[in-house]
C-alpha cells in the first residue's frame, strides 16, 4: 500500500512539472509572439501630447507638451507630429487636454491672435523701428532683443542699457516666422512681451531719446542691471520737484496736481496694443 502511494504523489509531481514548463513554454511562445507581431506594424512615429493638465487658451510650448511614440499601424491622420512641432509652437488650444492626450490640428488656433500669446501679467507694446534699429528688418517673431537708450543734448550724448531678453512677438503684421507674407516690404514695427512696469519705462524712454535693437543669442540667460536709465530719469524727477517746491511754494491740492503731472511722460509713438483688463 504504501508503494501505490508513494507512487501515485511520484506521478502527480511529475504532471505538475510538466504543466509548469507547458505553460511557460506556452507563455514564452505568446509573448514572443505578440513581440513579432508588434515588429511587423512598422516603424514608432512621435506625436505631440500634453505633458499636463491643459486647459483652452494655454500656449503650446516645449514646457506644456512632450512625446509619445505609436507604431505605424496605428498613424493618426490629423494628429502633430514631432516633426511638425513647429508648426503650432506658440498657438493656443482651443480646447482643455489631458496629460497623454494626442493634440489634433483641430484642437489648436492655427491663426495666431496676439492678444492670447500674452501670458497673465504681461503687456505687449509695440514700437516703431527703422532700418538701423531693427537691425535692417532682420528681426523675426521669437527673437530675444535688448533695449539700449541714446539720449542726446547740446553738451553730450550718452548711450544707456534699458532691457535685456525682450521678446519680440511680433514684426509689423507678422506673428510667425513661417509667414513669408512682409520679407519683401519690411515693417516699421514691432510688437514687444513686457511687464506692466517696463512697458512703462518704454514708453517713458521714447519720448527722451531714440531706441535701439540689438539682437540675442537664444540660449544667452545671463541678464545684467539694467536699471541705470530708470534711477537717472527718477532722480531727475526728484530734484525737479524739489526745485520747484522751493521756488513756488502753492497750497496742497496745486502741489499734489504738480507730483502727478510730473508723472505723466511726454507724448509718446510707443503704443500699448494690449493688456489684461484684470490689472
Amino acid at each position: 500500500m504504501q508503494i501505490q502511494n508513494i507512487n501515485k504523489k511520484v506521478v502527480a509531481l511529475i504532471i505538475s512539472i510538466l504543466i509548469g514548463v507547458l505553460s511557460i513554454w506556452g507563455f514564452k511562445t505568446a509573448f514572443d509572439s505578440k513581440v513579432e507581431s508588434l515588429n511587423k506594424k512598422g516603424p514608432e512615429i512621435a506625436y505631440v501630447v500634453a505633458s499636463k493638465d491643459l486647459p483652452a487658451g494655454s500656449i503650446i510650448s516645449p514646457e506644456t507638451v512632450s512625446q509619445r511614440k505609436l507604431p505605424s499601424e496605428y498613424e493618426q491622420s490629423n494628429a502633430i507630429t514631432a516633426d511638425n512641432f513647429a508648426a503650432i509652437e506658440g498657438m493656443p488650444l482651443r480646447v482643455d487636454l489631458k496629460p497623454g492626450d494626442l493634440i489634433m490640428s483641430s484642437m489648436v488656433e492655427m491663426k495666431k491672435d496676439i492678444s492670447k500669446l500674452i501670458s497673465p501679467g504681461r503687456r505687449a507694446i509695440t514700437i516703431p523701428v527703422d532700418d538701423e534699429s531693427s537691425i535692417s528688418t532682420m528681426l523675426k517673431p521669437g527673437d530675444l532683443i535688448d533695449l539700449i537708450i541714446t539720449l542726446q543734448s547740446s553738451e553730450k550724448t550718452a548711450t544707456l542699457p534699458l532691457m535685456q531678453g525682450v521678446k519680440i512677438l511680433a514684426t509689423g503684421n507678422q506673428l510667425d516666422t513661417n509667414d513669408l507674407s512682409t520679407e519683401t516690404t519690411g515693417y516699421t514695427n514691432i510688437t514687444l512681451d513686457v511687464s506692466a512696469e517696463d512697458a512703462k519705462n518704454i514708453t517713458l524712454a521714447a519720448s527722451l531719446g531714440k531706441i535701439s535693437a540689438i539682437l540675442r543669442n537664444p540660449n544667452d540667460q545671463v541678464i545684467s542691471d539694467t536699471s541705470s536709465f530708470i534711477q537717472q530719469i527718477n532722480a531727475q524727477k526728484r530734484v525737479t520737484l524739489s526745485t520747484k517746491l522751493i521756488s513756488e511754494p502753492k497750497n496742497t491740492i496745486q502741489t499734489n496736481n504738480q507730483m502727478a503731472n510730473l508723472d505723466k511722460p511726454k507724448n509718446s509713438n510707443f503704443n500699448i496694443i494690449y493688456g489684461n483688463k484684470d490689472e
